[in-house]
């Protein structure tokens, strides 16, 4: 091993890295265009995530104001809104994934089915007067089925105002008003109920009583939402419970709704991390290569790479027409191949068919394979560097690394006179 042989294996890598990084970005690109046009079709038939809206009760009365203008005075109206407060909830949410393929890629759609009961206290001064009621129906993206609007026990046959965001018009108010909603529609990616009116307002919650079943284990929650007071493991999957009782918060309520494992959001981090593998493999090669005083040319490093190379190519585009893990064995299948069937033809065959082999497995197979799972790749990638150092600085300990880079000369001849 001479300084000008290690140079070139460097400049070998880093063509390797570039083609890797040029990889990653096309598949990036690929995933991105497909993505965003699918989406748009899936949400055609699903809806988007699924927003539910607390109902309000308000009264609302035109008072008259003066106001001067021009040194002329005319009396203006304004609309004084007061909000009736909510006595209790009790919500109860079936959310079953019916997760839908569309090209090559999954998306987490999910039938809902929505039955909630909300009791207003009207204060005395607000009794026997006209208040409006305003429900939860006014998403356009949202696909509602089997919608029944109940005020006081009375089914409610026209709630097109309710569809278009108006109000119902609530006559001689009781002292108790009770409404009771159900439904069933779909949607995407996830759930949300906003517990107070809008997205960021801060509410007083008398009584909430949410629950969520699940027909999946997988859940996670909307970012800066409220977490669920208890869970409880159902045969199908799980019961999110919320109670809440005489609270104030500005937090809603969201589930994020699992998918399946899409290509295109593993192969983009597998290829930009693939230099990683093969400079594990180029030092675990290197290494043997020296001390069991096997000849390698730069070329022979370069053949190599591609052979790493080739696993990313197949994988990126195999994942298209099939299911990802079997591109994925594939992949690992022809590259290992590659290599070994490479590496007899100048190498023992402990090298080609044992070392180089089990050292691709572990680097390149195995360590790819960690980005199926979320949150362990840097843990393995971590655990086998410091491994391989440790047994590298073994059989290295001993080695003389001067005489190894360092320039062979001949012995002089002796001239005979």
């Amino acid at each position: 091993m001479t300084v000008k042989r290690l140079i070139a294996i460097i400049f070998i890598f880093m063509c390797t890295f570039f083609s890797w990084m040029i990889l990653g970005a096309v598949n990036l690109k690929r995933t991105s265009d497909s993505s965003s046009e699918l989406k748009q079709e899936v949400r055609s038939l699903y809806g988007d995530a699924l927003t539910i809206k607390t109902p309000t009760l308000q009264h609302e009365l035109m008072v008259p104001r003066i106001e001067e203008v021009d040194g002329k005075q005319r009396t203006v109206y304004e609309k004084k809104i007061t909000e009736i407060e909510l006595k209790s909830q009790h919500v109860d949410i079936d959310l079953d994934l019916d997760r839908r393929k569309k090209g090559t890629l999954w998306f987490p759609t999910y039938k809902a089915s929505f039955k909630a009961e909300y009791v207003f206290t009207i204060p005395d001064e607000f009794q026997g007067k006209t208040l409006q009621l305003y429900s939860s129906l006014g998403n356009s993206n949202a696909i509602y089925r089997d919608v029944r609007i109940a005020i006081d026990d009375r089914v409610q046959k026209d709630i097109s105002p309710l569809l278009k965001n108006a109000s119902v018009e609530i006559a001689s108010a009781p002292k108790e008003l009770k409404l009771s909603i159900s439904y069933r529609t779909t949607g995407m990616e996830e759930m949300r109920y906003l517990v107070t009116p809008e997205y960021d307002s801060v509410s007083q919650i008398r009584l909430l009583q949410l629950t969520v079943h699940t027909d999946f284990n997988d859940y996670d929650f909307v970012a800066e939402t409220l977490s669920p007071t208890s869970k409880v493991k159902t045969d199908k999957g799980y019961d999110l419970k919320w109670n809440l009782k005489n609270a104030v918060t500005g937090k809603d309520i969201g589930v994020v709704i699992p998918n399946r494992l899409n290509p295109g959001e593993i192969l983009s981090r597998v290829t930009f991390f693939a230099p990683i593998p093969l400079l594990f493999f180029f030092f675990i090669v290197m290494v043997i290569a020296i001390l069991k005083r096997i000849p390698l040319h730069p070329m022979h490093y370069f053949f190599l790479a591609t052979s790493f190379f080739s696993f990313h190519l197949i994988f990126s585009y195999y994942s298209d027409h099939m299911n990802i893990y079997m591109a994925f064995a594939i992949a690992s299948v022809v590259s290992l191949i590659l290599t070994a069937s490479y590496l007899r033809l100048f190498t023992p065959k402990t090298f080609a068919f044992g070392i180089a082999p089990v050292a691709q497995l572990i680097y390149l197979v195995i360590f790819s394979f960690t980005f199926f799972f979320k949150g362990i790749s840097g843990m393995i990638g971590a655990t086998f560097a410091v491994l391989t150092l440790a047994v590298m600085m073994q059989l290295t300990g001993k080695l003389n690394w001067e005489e190894v880079f360092g320039a062979k000369t001949k012995p002089e001849s002796k001239l005979e006179s």
